[in-house]
């Protein structure tokens, strides 16, 4: 396999692998535990960072709303 085909390989397994693996993801849930103390669910996370409930809540609107492992990715240790 020639040197340019593996790069394009490498960059594919990243780019599909996602936010989780890769270490993009946002903040844990554990940075504020008192709001968070309920959430055990991603349909509970969805209620407040969900773009049609981010306003109302205040929470900050989630840039994947389809996406699920929301708790895989952001209850992890801070």
């Amino acid at each position: 396999m020639n040197r340019s085909l593996m790069s394009a390989f490498v960059v594919m397994v990243c780019l599909l692998s996602g936010c989780a693996y890769m270490g993009y993801h946002g903040k844990s849930i554990q940075t504020y535990p008192d709001i968070h103390a309920g959430v055990r669910t991603d349909k509970d996370c969805l209620m407040c960072h969900a773009p049609q409930n981010a306003v109302k809540s205040g929470a900050p609107e989630t840039p994947h709303p389809d996406f699920t492992g929301c708790l895989k990715c952001h209850n992890d240790t801070i």
